[in-house]
C-alpha cells in the first residue's frame, strides 16, 4: 500500500505545484523572507517543475551568490534526505530485488558499496546524471547515510557556486563561465574515468 502511496501523493503534490508554477517563480523573483524562499526552494528541488540551475541562478540573482548558494545548497540537502529516506524506509526491498535481477547493475551497486562516498561525490559532480535518481539509488543500495550527506554536500557546491554566481552577474561574461563550466565537467570526467579503472583493476 505504501510503495503506491508514495508517488500518488507525490505526483498529487508534482501537479499541484506544476499549476500554480509561474506564481512560485514569481515569488523567487521578489526576494520573499528568508524562512519562504528557503521552503520554495526545497519545493522545487523535491518537484522539479523546471531545471533546478534555473532556480539557482535566480537566488544568485535575489541574494548574491553567496547567500543565494547558501540558499540553494541546504534547500537541495533537505530535499536529498528526505528522497534517500523515503527510498530506503519504503524500497529498499523492492530495489534490492530490481538490482539482484540485472548482473551489470549488481556489479554496479558492490563496487558503489566498496567507495561510497567517492561514488557519490562523482554522481554530484557530473551534470549528466540526474540528481532524483541519485537520491533513490543511494537509498535503495544503500549507501550509509552520513556517508551520503556528507558526499552529496562536498559534490553539489561547484555547480551551486557556478549557477549562484552566473545569476548574480556572470551572464555578463558567457566565455569566463563556459570555461569555467567546461573545465568542471572535463574534471568531473577525469575522476570517474578514473573511478572506473580503479575499480576494474580491483
Amino acid at each position: 500500500m505504501m510503495k503506491w502511496l508514495v508517488p500518488a501523493v507525490y505526483l498529487c503534490v508534482l501537479v499541484i505545484a506544476f499549476i500554480y508554477r509561474q506564481d512560485i517563480f514569481i515569488w523567487l523573483e521578489q526576494s520573499p523572507a528568508f524562512p519562504l524562499m528557503m521552503l520554495l526552494a526545497t519545493v522545487f528541488a523535491l518537484f522539479p517543475l523546471m531545471p533546478y540551475k534555473a532556480v539557482i541562478a535566480v537566488l544568485g540573482y535575489t541574494y548574491g551568490t553567496m547567500e543565494g548558494a547558501v540558499i540553494a545548497w541546504v534547500a537541495t540537502t533537505i530535499a536529498a534526505i528526505v528522497v534517500y529516506a523515503v527510498a530506503r524506509v519504503v524500497y529498499r526491498d523492492s530495489g534490492h530485488r530490481l538490482i539482484e535481477r540485472y548482473p551489470a547493475l549488481a556489479s554496479f551497486t558492490k563496487a558503489v558499496q566498496t567507495y561510497p562516498f567517492r561514488a557519490v561525490i562523482i554522481a554530484r559532480l557530473l551534470p549528466v546524471i540526474p540528481q532524483t535518481a541519485v537520491n533513490i539509488y543511494a537509498g535503495v543500495a544503500p549507501v550509509p547515510f552520513w556517508t551520503y550527506v556528507i558526499a552529496s554536500g562536498i559534490g553539489k557546491i561547484p555547480s551551486i557556486l557556478i549557477y549562484a554566481y552566473l545569476g548574480h552577474g556572470l551572464s555578463l561574461n558567457p566565455a569566463l563561465f563556459g570555461t569555467v563550466a567546461a573545465i568542471i565537467i572535463l574534471l568531473s570526467t577525469l575522476l570517474m574515468i578514473a573511478y572506473q579503472k580503479k575499480g576494474s583493476r580491483r
